[in-house]
């Protein structure tokens, strides 16, 4: 066994025992797992232990463990390591406290009482709350409530006395992944009641307070208390050694050990301080190049990295600070403008039907992919039975590479035209208000019109960016994710996060670690730099001032630091 690894894997190991160590003695715990440490394989373990031993106990008392996560897909995958019946129940946090408060109707029509704001709903009476798109609305008397609304009734009710006792029979266990994100009120909540007082459920938290970048959904990030023991996780599965040292210079209070035998690593960082041209001096992006000016030199930098730096079987994800300035990058911002948070939700029903039915339909065609177009169409019947059937998908294909090359109106009179293309009602409806030069708002003050005379290369672009194999992704986009390698985008655009300032102020961590800004800055860099298994590449746009070089210089090294053309040249 190679010496990383196993120095590594015995280190994780000990952990390991101690984290069931603290679960057998019922105290509450925070695993504080850095990056590439292993924190889902430590929440598993706990997983396993109590599904082997607690089974009996919990069912015969008709008890759960609960274990939140911080999304749906998360959910899954710990239902597919567990028994469909298992007492150990994953969980999104809105989803478990509706559950753990649903069934106190009368408390909750109580309680939601100053949801009524106008006049009309002033007069309506409620006679049930209930929980289902997350939208607040009233109808048939009853009071529909939006997601932020269960969590805060879930704080109310927890003032209960009964209620913390009911909630606490029920529910002995509670692990917590990603416990940094979680929301603050609740966390509160089960310190004030029950952690600071030694009694009520033992909770388990996993996460990683470094990795805390969603503040504005007021995520509670760091856990301590002195009822709450602390068990670190110091190795790291996934980095090279290059890069662990790395974070270990930024971070020393969590320093890790590489279990990466086999590749060194590498951190470049490259800089645009050799452009000498006219620079952005709008808003946010002062001092940034020109759009135009950043396309090429990303797409170039990609192009090289790709030919030399990285192997042909390996991932690379390229991470830009906004969805703005990535939408700006791959063209497809006046889209982005249009749907906003529409767009990365997927959420847009002609943006569906273009990802969903006209893109491969046309790849089918383009491929003579038979069975992908019997797939797509959804028919038992087969698509191409006859020459004069073969002859219409041809014409077809046609239509649509001219189509694509245009708008998407132009796209959508192909598909309708056609007649074999399976079109929603929605998409005859839109196609009759853009030909009756209907002024009909579609999103965001723009009309049909509007929207539909986009370009549908925009369409393509963004399409590309929701697929999980895309080359881009905005920093936020990768949290909880890794790559081979990583270009790491560091450019203006959001006033939020401002590298040059705050990044140098990570050396002096402890004179800042109560300032709001710094932390979140902090966290995305850190978040951003331990993604890369193999080599992280740092692209600088903005001109590199001298903290935040000196900074490089110091942790990086002078030797690894390039200009733009430097580097290509290279």
């Amino acid at each position: 066994m190679c010496e990383n690894y196993k120095k590594s894997k015995q280190e994780a190991d000990k952990i390991e025992a101690e984290i069931i160590e603290a679960l057998k003695e019922g105290v509450n715990f925070r695993v504080e797992a850095g990056a590439g440490s292993g924190k889902t394989y430590s929440l598993n373990k706990v997983i396993e232990w109590l599904d082997s031993n607690k089974k009996k106990e919990f069912n015969k008392n008709k008890q759960n463990v609960i274990c939140i996560t911080f999304t749906n897909a998360a959910v899954d995958v710990i239902k597919s390591r567990i028994s469909s019946d298992s007492f150990i129940i994953p969980s999104t946090i809105h989803s478990f406290v509706w559950s753990a408060i649903s069934q106190y109707q009368s408390t909750l029509i109580n309680l939601v009482k100053d949801y009524k704001k106008n006049e009309d709903e002033e007069n309506i009476i409620i006679t049930k709350v209930q929980y289902t798109l997350g939208h607040r609305y009233i109808e048939n008397s009853i009071q529909y409530l939006n997601h932020g609304d269960v969590l805060n009734l879930f704080v109310e009710m927890m003032k209960n006395n009964k209620f913390r006792k009911i909630f606490t029979s029920k529910y002995p266990i509670i692990l917590i992944d990603e416990y940094q994100d979680s929301y603050k009120p609740i966390i509160d909540s089960f310190i004030e009641y029950f952690i600071s007082q030694k009694k009520g459920p033992q909770f388990g938290f996993f996460g990683d307070s470094w990795q805390t970048i969603y503040q504005s959904n007021n995520a509670c990030g760091k856990i301590e208390h002195q009822n709450i023991k602390e068990i670190k996780k110091v190795s790291n599965f996934r980095s090279a050694q290059k890069i662990v040292d790395f974070l270990n210079l930024i971070r020393p209070d969590l320093p890790q050990y590489s279990a990466i035998d086999d590749f060194e690593g590498s951190i470049e960082v490259i800089t645009c301080n050799d452009y000498s041209g006219h620079r952005r001096t709008d808003s946010v992006y002062s001092g940034d190049l020109p759009v135009e000016e950043l396309q090429t030199r990303l797409n170039s930098l990609i192009s090289y990295i790709k030919k030399n730096k990285i192997s042909e079987n390996e991932t690379l994800k390229t991470l830009m600070i906004t969805h703005r300035i990535l939408a700006s990058q791959q063209g497809y911002d006046k889209l982005l403008e249009i749907l906003g948070d529409r767009l990365k939700n997927n959420e847009d029903e002609i943006l569906n039907f273009f990802s969903g039915t006209i893109e491969p339909i046309y790849k089918a065609l383009s491929d003579k992919n038979t069975n992908l177009l019997f797939d797509v169409l959804g028919t038992r019947n087969y698509p191409i039975n006859k020459k004069s059937d073969k002859n219409q998908w041809i014409e077809l294909k046609n239509k649509l590479e001219n189509a694509r090359k245009q708008k998407a109106i132009d796209v959508i009179n192909v598909a309708i035209a056609s007649k074999i293309i399976p079109v929603s009602e929605l998409i005859f409806d839109i196609q009759s208000k853009y030909e009756n030069s209907s002024s009909d708002e579609y999103l965001n003050g723009a009309s049909v019109a509007d929207y539909l005379d986009i370009k549908y290369d925009q369409f393509m672009a963004a399409i590309d960016f929701l697929h999980p194999e895309s080359e881009f992704s905005t920093e936020h986009g990768v949290k909880g994710e890794e790559y081979d390698n990583i270009i790491f985008t560091i450019s203006k655009g959001w006033n939020n996060y401002k590298f040059d300032i705050y990044v140098p102020k990570i050396i002096n961590d402890d004179l800042y670690k109560n300032d709001v800004a710094y932390v979140r800055n902090r966290n995305l860099f850190y978040v951003c730099c331990s993604r890369p298994r193999k080599r992280l590449f740092i692209f600088i746009s903005p001109i590199l001032n001298n903290d935040l070089k000196n900074f490089l210089e110091q942790n990086i090294g002078a030797e690894n630091i390039y200009t733009y053309k430097e580097y290509i040249a290279s």
